[in-house]
Protein backbone atom coordinates (compact mmCIF):
# COMPACT_ATOMS: atom_id res chain seq x y z
CA UNK A 1 0.00 0.00 0.00
CA UNK A 2 2.86 2.36 0.80
CA UNK A 3 4.22 1.72 -2.70
CA UNK A 4 1.06 3.16 -4.17
CA UNK A 5 1.07 6.07 -1.79
CA UNK A 6 4.60 6.83 -2.99
CA UNK A 7 3.46 6.49 -6.61
CA UNK A 8 0.59 8.84 -5.91
CA UNK A 9 3.06 11.23 -4.33
CA UNK A 10 5.00 11.18 -7.62
CA UNK A 11 1.82 11.86 -9.67
CA UNK A 12 0.11 14.23 -7.20
CA UNK A 13 3.38 15.49 -5.52
CA UNK A 14 3.64 18.91 -4.07
CA UNK A 15 5.78 21.42 -5.91
CA UNK A 16 8.67 22.51 -3.74
CA UNK A 17 9.50 26.15 -3.94
CA UNK A 18 13.06 27.36 -3.58
CA UNK A 19 14.89 30.55 -4.28
CA UNK A 20 14.73 34.13 -3.21
CA UNK A 21 11.78 35.94 -1.68
CA UNK A 22 11.26 37.65 -5.03
CA UNK A 23 10.98 34.34 -6.86
CA UNK A 24 8.57 33.06 -4.22
CA UNK A 25 6.44 36.17 -4.68
CA UNK A 26 6.36 35.56 -8.43
CA UNK A 27 5.25 31.97 -7.88
CA UNK A 28 2.49 33.06 -5.52
CA UNK A 29 1.21 35.53 -8.11
CA UNK A 30 1.19 32.82 -10.77
CA UNK A 31 -0.62 30.42 -8.44
CA UNK A 32 -3.18 33.04 -7.56
CA UNK A 33 -3.93 33.80 -11.20
CA UNK A 34 -4.05 30.08 -11.99
CA UNK A 35 -6.52 29.58 -9.13
CA UNK A 36 -8.71 32.37 -10.43
CA UNK A 37 -8.78 30.81 -13.89
CA UNK A 38 -9.95 27.30 -12.87
CA UNK A 39 -13.39 26.76 -14.36
CA UNK A 40 -16.07 24.46 -13.02
CA UNK A 41 -15.64 22.36 -16.15
CA UNK A 42 -11.94 21.90 -15.38
CA UNK A 43 -12.71 21.03 -11.78
CA UNK A 44 -15.15 18.36 -12.99
CA UNK A 45 -12.44 16.95 -15.26
CA UNK A 46 -9.95 17.05 -12.40
CA UNK A 47 -12.42 15.28 -10.11
CA UNK A 48 -12.98 12.62 -12.77
CA UNK A 49 -9.24 12.05 -13.10
CA UNK A 50 -8.93 11.77 -9.32
CA UNK A 51 -11.76 9.22 -9.26
CA UNK A 52 -10.02 7.27 -12.03
CA UNK A 53 -6.76 7.38 -10.04
CA UNK A 54 -8.53 5.98 -6.97
CA UNK A 55 -9.91 3.12 -9.05
CA UNK A 56 -6.48 2.54 -10.55
CA UNK A 57 -4.90 2.37 -7.11
CA UNK A 58 -7.43 -0.23 -5.92
CA UNK A 59 -7.01 -2.28 -9.10
CA UNK A 60 -3.21 -2.09 -8.89
CA UNK A 61 -3.28 -3.21 -5.27
CA UNK A 62 -5.23 -6.31 -6.25
CA UNK A 63 -2.76 -7.04 -9.05
CA UNK A 64 0.21 -6.70 -6.70
CA UNK A 65 -1.43 -9.00 -4.17
CA UNK A 66 -2.02 -11.57 -6.90
CA UNK A 67 1.57 -11.35 -8.12
CA UNK A 68 2.86 -11.67 -4.56
CA UNK A 69 0.67 -14.69 -3.98
CA UNK A 70 2.14 -16.31 -7.08
CA UNK A 71 5.64 -15.67 -5.68
CA UNK A 72 4.77 -16.81 -2.13
CA UNK A 73 5.53 -13.38 -0.69
CA UNK A 74 3.24 -11.51 1.67
CA UNK A 75 2.26 -7.86 1.28
CA UNK A 76 3.97 -6.93 4.56
CA UNK A 77 7.26 -8.44 3.42
CA UNK A 78 6.95 -6.72 0.03
CA UNK A 79 6.34 -3.36 1.69
CA UNK A 80 9.17 -3.83 4.16
CA UNK A 81 11.61 -4.62 1.35
CA UNK A 82 10.41 -1.62 -0.66
CA UNK A 83 10.84 0.69 2.30
CA UNK A 84 14.32 -0.62 3.04
CA UNK A 85 15.31 -0.05 -0.60
CA UNK A 86 14.04 3.51 -0.50
CA UNK A 87 15.95 4.30 2.67
CA UNK A 88 19.63 3.56 2.08
CA UNK A 89 20.45 4.63 5.66
CA UNK A 90 18.29 1.93 7.20
CA UNK A 91 20.15 -1.02 8.67
CA UNK A 92 19.85 -4.21 6.65
CA UNK A 93 18.02 -6.27 9.24
CA UNK A 94 15.57 -7.82 6.79
CA UNK A 95 17.97 -10.36 5.33
CA UNK A 96 16.51 -9.99 1.85
CA UNK A 97 17.33 -12.83 -0.50
CA UNK A 98 18.41 -12.21 -4.09
CA UNK A 99 15.16 -13.87 -5.25
CA UNK A 100 13.11 -11.47 -3.09
CA UNK A 101 15.02 -8.49 -4.47
CA UNK A 102 14.34 -9.69 -8.00
CA UNK A 103 10.65 -10.28 -7.27
CA UNK A 104 10.20 -6.83 -5.72
CA UNK A 105 12.06 -5.15 -8.57
CA UNK A 106 10.03 -6.96 -11.24
CA UNK A 107 6.70 -6.17 -9.60
CA UNK A 108 7.70 -2.58 -8.99
CA UNK A 109 8.78 -2.03 -12.61
CA UNK A 110 5.69 -3.70 -14.02
CA UNK A 111 3.32 -1.72 -11.81
CA UNK A 112 5.05 1.60 -12.48
CA UNK A 113 4.82 1.06 -16.23
CA UNK A 114 1.17 0.01 -16.06
CA UNK A 115 0.29 2.87 -13.71
CA UNK A 116 1.92 5.46 -15.93
CA UNK A 117 0.04 4.20 -18.96
CA UNK A 118 -3.27 4.09 -17.11
CA UNK A 119 -2.76 7.54 -15.60
CA UNK A 120 -2.00 8.96 -19.03
CA UNK A 121 -5.19 7.35 -20.33
CA UNK A 122 -7.15 8.93 -17.45
CA UNK A 123 -5.79 12.34 -18.44
CA UNK A 124 -6.73 11.79 -22.08
CA UNK A 125 -10.16 10.35 -21.33
CA UNK A 126 -10.99 13.38 -19.21
CA UNK A 127 -9.53 16.03 -21.51
CA UNK A 128 -6.69 17.21 -19.28
CA UNK A 129 -2.96 17.18 -19.72
CA UNK A 130 -0.53 16.61 -16.87
CA UNK A 131 0.56 20.26 -16.70
CA UNK A 132 -2.98 21.60 -16.42
CA UNK A 133 -3.84 18.88 -13.91
CA UNK A 134 -0.92 20.01 -11.74
CA UNK A 135 -1.92 23.68 -12.09
CA UNK A 136 -5.45 22.84 -10.95
CA UNK A 137 -4.04 20.82 -8.07
CA UNK A 138 -1.94 23.80 -6.96
CA UNK A 139 -4.99 26.05 -7.24
CA UNK A 140 -7.01 23.68 -5.05
CA UNK A 141 -4.21 23.67 -2.46
CA UNK A 142 -3.68 27.42 -2.44
CA UNK A 143 -7.15 28.90 -2.95
CA UNK A 144 -9.88 28.15 -0.40
CA UNK A 145 -12.74 28.95 -2.79
CA UNK A 146 -11.35 26.58 -5.45
CA UNK A 147 -10.84 23.93 -2.77
CA UNK A 148 -14.45 24.33 -1.64
CA UNK A 149 -15.77 24.05 -5.22
CA UNK A 150 -13.63 20.95 -5.79
CA UNK A 151 -14.81 19.22 -2.60
CA UNK A 152 -18.40 19.88 -3.56
CA UNK A 153 -17.85 18.32 -6.99
CA UNK A 154 -16.11 15.29 -5.51
CA UNK A 155 -19.01 14.74 -3.13
CA UNK A 156 -21.47 15.00 -6.01
CA UNK A 157 -19.47 12.49 -8.06
CA UNK A 158 -19.31 10.07 -5.14
CA UNK A 159 -23.05 10.36 -4.58
CA UNK A 160 -23.70 9.75 -8.28
CA UNK A 161 -21.39 6.73 -8.18
CA UNK A 162 -23.26 5.33 -5.20
CA UNK A 163 -26.58 5.96 -6.91
CA UNK A 164 -25.45 3.91 -9.90
CA UNK A 165 -24.42 1.01 -7.66
CA UNK A 166 -27.85 0.79 -6.01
Amino acid sequence: MKFFKHTAVLVFGLVLFAGTAFAQGQMQQQQSSAADSVTNSELKKFASVMTDFQKLRRQSMKEVQSMLSDKDMGMQRFQAILMSQRNPNSPDTLNVTSQEKKTVQNIQQKMQKQSQQKMQKAFQDNGLNRQRFQAIQRAIQSNPSVKKRFRKMMMQQQQQGQGMQN
